[in-house]
This record gives structure tokens, sequence and C-alpha cells, in this order.
């Protein structure tokens, strides 16, 4: 039980306290949207994701000293020894970085205490090839030994296999050390990404290394013979968000290398990333990992849209949204599926007056939840015959006393997407864990749990309502449909809309069109 009189501002008996819920999770409708007629989930997957990089941007030597194998990496170690980087914002503290790799059965076993279904993270390029044709199988094992605990669990991974960071060894750095060139403008990069996708696919297929990894793992012969037959992975996203690859490292000048307005270099990295997505897709195909009918490899690219509202919304969704996703998607034959990560709303122009809300920073964008029905309509609309995942979705508010609606405010108009016909295949939310965000590392706190909470047990709070708490009950809703786990999901959005008005909440749900 949750006592509201105790979140602090609340004073038990105001006017926002005795409005009535936006949403009722307990309408026939909603059931019947959540259960197929064979009384399955309508929504397969739920879960939440993470890159490997943003869930341990450090790893070490023999020596004991940081590896810089990427771009990433080389940011990250130069904030370490004092050299000022104007993008990175505050002191980094290693002691407080998250360790995914040394702590990833925490990680797994937490994500499947909470009921999730799904479990994706990334492989790093820079971290695999650390120098030109190497591949440390090494870490490759360790990433298998992730991928079994998640099938260990009931759970199915989604493995993405290039989230951002670029191998040193592709990096051009002036004599002040700084990037002048990224990894993406080498004209040898399709190569060696070439290198790297075929040297990952021949690990996952090749048996023998397989089990001896599995065994290494105690994983006893049934175990490793089913994981071998069916295959550890089924879902791939081959790019993660190549728009913001080439617009935010390349035109913004957010992430390395750090170049503004290069429109015409934005151009040419974008078509590289087609490119590579088409070989990593072409090879997936015919890797020779053997899979069980029905368990063959399904590959995606993540699409980071935003909702843009205003009187230039619409141009403003063509040229960010439609255009480059229709570039790699062309004639629907180059994914299996699609993928949608939605965070926020842009108001185009911006000086446009609108309510507003906002997590912990601002200049992430303005929070509204009705803003993924509206993007997951346009996605589908365009291609009507794939399913869909989201493959994330999250907010940053150290707090936690507004997220938990926001959370629920989301579940809520992705329910609504399915009602309406849209074929949403599964959600995940970023993140489970707190990770490590570039530009401004210590306020940006997506994570349901900081990483030294995996060690305590879940005990629901007396004062309010958490962020992990409202997951943990929509999981239990969307995996499990019935009028009990309805109706606990409804007592949850309640407390958490409650919580979220006396926090000085400033979004007021509208009504759908």
């Amino acid at each position: 039980m949750h006592n509201l009189e105790q979140i602090p501002g609340n004073s038990g008996d105001t006017a926002d306290n005795e409005k009535n819920p936006d949403f009722n999770f307990t309408a026939a409708d909603v059931l019947k949207t959540l259960r197929t007629a064979s009384g399955k989930p309508s929504i397969e997957y739920i879960g939440s994701g993470t890159s490997h990089f943003q869930a341990e941007p450090l790893v070490y030597g023999p020596d004991g000293e940081p590896l810089v194998l990427s771009d990433w990496e080389f940011e990250v170690v130069k904030n370490l020894k004092g050299k000022e980087n104007a993008k990175i914002k505050g002191n980094l503290d290693p002691a407080a970085f998250p360790r995914f790799l040394q702590e990833k059965e925490k990680y797994i076993d937490r994500s499947a205490e909470l009921g999730e279904n799904m479990f994706r993270f990334s492989l790093d390029f820079a971290r695999l090839c650390p120098k030109e044709g190497e591949f440390d199988t090494e870490l490759m094992a360790d990433y298998v030994k992730a991928l079994a605990l998640i099938r260990a669990r009931g759970q199915e991974p989604m493995l993405t296999l290039y989230h951002w960071p670029m191998p040193m060894f592709l990096v051009k750095i002036n004599e002040n050390e700084d990037i002048t060139k990224g990894g993406w403008e080498n004209p040898e990069a399709a190569k060696h990404f070439r290198f790297y996708v075929e040297n990952v696919i021949k690990f996952l297929a090749d048996e023998d290394k397989i089990r001896g990894v599995l065994a290494e793992e105690n994983f006893d012969k049934e175990s490793q013979d089913k994981f071998l037959a069916e295959g550890l992975v089924k879902y791939f996203l081959s790019i993660n968000e190549p728009v913001n690859i080439a617009g935010l490292n390349y035109i913004a000048g957010i992430f390395p290398p750090y170049k503004t307005g290069k429109i015409g270099l934005a151009k040419k990295v974008m078509q590289k990333l087609i490119d590579a997505h088409d070989m990593t897709r072409d090879r997936l195909k015919s890797g020779g990992m053997k899979m069980t009918e029905g368990r063959e490899p399904q590959v995606g690219i993540s699409h980071a849209w935003n909702y843009f509202d205003g009187i230039l919304g619409g141009a403003f969704h063509k040229i960010f949204n439609k255009g480059p996703a229709s570039k790699f998607e062309r004639n629907n034959e180059y994914t299996d599926f699609l993928a949608l990560q939605y965070y926020f709303r842009m108001t185009a122009p911006l000086f446009a007056k609108r309510g507003r809300d906002y997590g912990d920073n601002p200049a992430f964008g303005d929070i509204y939840p009705p803003g993924i029905y509206e993007m997951l309509k346009k996605m589908n609309k365009e291609y009507p015959q794939k399913e869909i995942f989201i493959t994330e979705f999250g907010f940053s508010e150290n707090k936690d006393m507004r997220r938990p609606y926001w959370i629920l405010e989301t579940v809520r108009y992705i329910i609504e997407a399915k009602k309406h016909g849209i074929p949403i295949k599964g959600m995940l939310l970023w993140s489970l864990v707190n990770n490590f965000e570039i530009t401004l590392p210590s306020d940006q706190k997506f994570g349901l749990f900081d990483e030294s909470e995996l060690n305590t047990p879940l005990i629901r709070g007396t004062e309010g309502i958490k962020s992990w708490e409202v997951w943990q009950s929509a999981i239990g809703a969307i995996a499990n449909p019935s009028e009990e786990s309805l109706k606990k999901l409804q007592d949850c959005y309640e407390t958490a809309q409650r919580q979220y008005r006396n926090a000085g909440g400033k979004y007021g749900s509208p009504s759908l069109k």
C-alpha cells in the first residue's frame, strides 16, 4: 500500500487529488486488446535495453589502466586526465561507472525478477576489434555467456551489433589530442565493419566454441543442445539510431567527432550506414547459424522518431523521421521488423507556446507520452505489413516522483495503438540500470535502479510509488492480462498520477485524435 499523504507536497485534499484518472486500464476493451482469442498476450515481449559502452564505459587492461579502444573511451579518459571537453559536463568518477559484463548475472536476474521476457544489449565493435585484423574471442565468449544467461532465465535476447563507438585505429587524432576525423569517415571503415560482423556470426555459428563457453558456465548437455539447436539469438538490430549517428556527430556536434554543420559529410556517413546494414542483414541471413524453424535470424534497424508538432511539424517529420527511415527500409525487403525509439516532442517552430514537461535535463526534450501513439500510427501507415518493436522509451528523473506516471502514460498510449490495430510485437524500457550518458554523466539517470541496488531485494515503498513498481505492474498486465492484473495496474496508475500532480507535473493528458 502507498500512503500518498506522506508524499512531499501532498496535502491529501487538493483539487488535483480529486480529479478522475485520465485512463482506465480496467476497461473491457483494454483486456480485449491485450489478450488474444487463444488467451495469449497480444504484445509478445516486454523488457529493457542498454548498450555495452553505456553500461560499462571503461574496461581495464591487465595493468589496471583503462583501455582506450574507441573514440568514446578516448573522450572519457581525456576527461579523467583533466583535459577539458565542453561536450562532457562535470568531472567523471570511474568508481560510479556501471560494470555490465562483470555484473551481468545481477542485471539479468533483476530483469527476470520484474517479469521481463526480453533483454536487449549491444556488442562493442571497438572492443571486439581492438586492432586492425584482430577479433577478441575472449570478449565474445563473455557476450555469449550473457546471452546464455538471458535464455536460461526464460527470456529472449535482442542483440544490437552497432551502438555508436568506433575503433580508435579508424579515428584520426591531431597533436592536441582532438579527434579530427571520425571512424565512419575512414575509407576502410566498411571493410573493418564487415570483418567485425563476419567474426561475430562465425563465433555464434561455431557449435564447438559455443558448447565450450556454455560448459564453462556449468550449463548441462541438455541446455547446451537446446541453445545450439534453437540458436542463442533470434532478434538482431544492425544499427542503433543511424539518423542520430549522422546528425548528432556531424551536424549538431554533440558526439565524437564533434563536427557541426557538415551536412554533406553526414549524408556520406548515412550511406555508409545503409551499406553496413545491408551487409549485416545479408551475413546474418546466410551466416550458417543453425536455427530451428521459426527462429531464423530476424534483423531490424532502430529508428529514433521524435514527435514534431507545430505548424512545421509535418515537414520536420518528413525530413528527420520518415525520410531517413525510408532510405534503410526502401521496398520493405531490407528488414524483418520495424524498431521505434521514442523519447520526446519537439515543437516547430520552437517558440510556439505549448504546455511542456521535462525530466532532469530540459535540453533532452519535452516529455509527451501521446507522441508515441502518433509515431506508431505514422510508422504503421508507411509499412503496414511490418511488426513493430518499441526498442527504446524512457525518462530521466532523479527524484522518481513524476517518472512513474510518465511510464504508465506511455504504456497507455502503446495499448491504444495496439487497440487500433497497430502490430506491436514488443516494448523495451530504457533502461533497467542507470547507465552512462556521455554528455551529462552525473545527471541523466534513466535506470529503474542504480547498479548498487541490484544487491537489495525488491521492497515496495511506503512513501509514494517508484518507477520499478509501476513497470512491474505493467509487465504483469501485458504478459498475463487478466481482470486482476489490470486492476493492480490501474491502482498503480492512479497512485502515480496523484503523485505526479503533487510533484508539480505540468503534462495534461489530451484526448486521442
